[in-house]
């Protein structure tokens, strides 16, 4: 499998260990094994070339892959569509209630349905679930609008948050430096 274009490396080279005459073509090139090898004499240049790296690898995931996922796949489709076949209809019993994944007529579908899905009425309840939660957030949101907007009208605290006294003794004294503007008056000078 992985291993598929690393055999097909070692192949040619257990091709050049062969003493034959006959000179060997390997990928478009012409070897020779009985030529006399030079000591170097020769201006030799190596030339080149892009990497085949990622291609080789590519391939042998891809075969890997192939192996490990495609073929047991098709094995199950194939053994359920020859041997299992769809599914039939019949009159349903009076005290019977049909569970949610028997409505469908592939048996890789009806699968499908009961072990990988939820229920249509798991997905019903979820959803009203998640509008129930969205009408709590807005309940929320227009409750701290009020209060906000109560907090701006009495002038009473900076935020709701920010707490630098206790607010009673605020209110308290609030309400004395009222009383006390009352009984001095307005035309009172320093």
């Amino acid at each position: 499998m992985v291993s598929w274009s690393a055999l097909g490396r070692s192949f040619g080279i257990s091709l050049l260990k062969n003493q034959g005459t006959k000179p060997i073509v390997v990928q478009n090139v012409k070897l020779s094994t009985n030529k006399a090898l030079f000591g170097g004499h020769e201006h030799k240049t190596m030339p080149l070339q892009p990497s085949r790296w990622q291609y080789i690898k590519f391939k042998d995931m891809f075969h890997y892959y192939t192996l490990v996922g495609l073929i047991p796949v098709g094995l199950i489709i194939f053994y359920t569509n020859v041997f299992i076949g769809p599914a039939q209809l019949e009159p349903i019993p009076d005290d019977y209630n049909p569970k949610h994944w028997e409505y469908h007529r592939h048996p890789i579908t009806r699968f499908i349905a009961r072990y990988i899905h939820n229920s249509p009425q798991q997905e019903y309840e979820k959803f009203m679930h998640w509008i129930d939660e969205e009408q709590q957030r807005v309940k929320l949101r227009q409750l701290e609008k009020e209060i906000q907007a109560k907090m701006a009208e009495r002038q009473d605290y900076q935020a709701y948050y920010y707490r630098p006294m206790v607010n009673k003794y605020l209110r308290i004294e609030k309400k004395i430096s009222e009383e006390m503007q009352e009984r001095i008056g307005d035309d009172y000078k320093d």
